[in-house]
């Protein structure tokens, strides 16, 4: 990855973050016809054991942060709510700005739905430049499967030519019996990696589940852990490897 583009993906997140915290100051009410996601993160964690989370094994609270880490979608929550005094300028469009020290922000978000999807499309202008997208999303009605994937070039701040493009995407897949399927990708187009960051993660409606995480091409580990929150782990390709016990 380029660092020139790193740092001014890193600065995104800090005005993002500037951004989420500026909306949670005003008391936002979307406009009634529009339709949240429906995936909760929250979901997936109760669903874990109290012995593996009560564990106090190094290993097994680590698989914990993972966990909650490769579902939690939160730094972006405040940017797919619809706020109140946004502009209905066509259809399932709305739109709206936030203004700070002269500069501007103006989000453009859609929203459209068939007999068994709900998609959204979000893109950001940055002071009246060109149109560059944020967010894509879609679900299936009955809450089994979806995505989001955030692109992270808006952070260049009207760079004519973004020097890679960097995303975050969360598919995930819930089955009758309840059991989630949810992977995190921080991908890029880069000619030397494609994720740079992965999780995948399982997490059945019993509460076990196995959890696998990627750097760069690489393995770091793999976990398991049964219903009570027993389990174990192996770093890399067999590198090194243990159990823990429940608490």
């Amino acid at each position: 990855m380029k660092i020139s583009f790193y740092f001014k993906g890193i600065f995104g997140l800090l005005l993002m973050g500037l951004l989420v915290t500026a909306c949670k100051k005003e008391e936002v009410q979307e406009p009634e016809d529009f339709q949240e996601l429906s995936f909760d993160s929250e979901a997936v964690l109760d669903l874990l054991p109290a012995g593996l989370e009560n564990s106090d094994d190094f290993y097994a609270q680590l698989c914990v942060s993972y966990v909650t880490t490769g579902v939690d979608m939160s730094s972006f929550a405040g940017s797919m709510v619809v706020p109140g005094d946004a502009q209905n300028s066509s259809g399932d469009t709305w739109q709206w700005s936030w203004n700070y020290g002269g500069e501007s922000l103006t989000y453009i978000w859609s929203f459209d739905e068939d007999g068994s999807k709900r998609s959204w499309s979000m893109d950001i202008q940055y002071n009246g430049g060109p149109l560059l997208d944020y967010v894509d999303a879609w679900e299936y009605k009955d809450g089994s499967g979806g995505e989001v994937l955030y692109n992270f070039n808006w952070a260049t701040l009207g760079e004519e030519e973004p020097s890679e493009t960097l995303n975050w995407k969360y598919v995930w897949k819930k089955n009758g019996a309840g059991d989630y399927t949810i992977d995190w990708y921080w991908e890029s187009d880069s000619q030397e990696y494609t994720y740079l960051t992965q999780y995948s993660i399982i997490v059945k409606a019993d509460g076990s589940g196995s959890l696998d995480t990627y750097s760069e091409g690489s393995k770091l580990y793999h976990m398991v852990w049964d219903a009570q929150g027993n389990g174990s782990w192996v770093m890399g390709d067999d590198e090194d490897s243990g159990s823990w016990t429940a608490g």
